[in-house]
């Protein structure tokens, strides 16, 4: 049976749906490294020159072993995408919204988590479906 192509009805005919999503969100996380509140975020656990505390367990390390996270996820691991102006609003949260954390230890931790839960309510999607 032949594979039928998807509709292409963005950017000339050239783009799929789920294509134009994706050069959206690309191009508002690109956005979103410009945005005041993050450095700001990012100061806050600063220590001293080049060293940066992990707000969560208290780990010490340079620029490349933090990462600022957003305390809501930005995409709700249980329930997803839900619409631009969710994204946006959580993407571009005041600097009380992010948090400085190892990337490490827990960064790695809180990612596991969440890709967890993204499953389970993918597997809870599919059983509904």
């Amino acid at each position: 049976m032949p594979r039928v192509k998807p509709p292409t009805p963005h950017n000339d005919g050239k783009w799929t749906d789920s294509r134009k999503k994706s050069f959206i969100t690309s191009a508002l996380r690109g956005a979103s490294h410009r945005w005041g509140p993050k450095h700001t975020a990012m100061r806050r656990s600063r220590i001293g020159y080049g060293r940066y505390r992990c707000e969560i367990c208290g780990a010490v390390s340079g620029p490349k072993g933090i990462h600022l996270d957003h305390i809501v996820p930005v995409v709700d691991p249980a329930l997803g995408f839900q619409g631009w102006d969710t994204f946006i609003a959580r993407l571009f949260v005041e600097a009380d919204g992010y948090r400085a954390i190892c990337k490490a230890k827990c960064h790695k931790a809180i990612t596991e988590q969440q890709r967890l839960i993204r499953q389970e309510a993918k597997k809870q999607k599919q059983c509904v479906s």
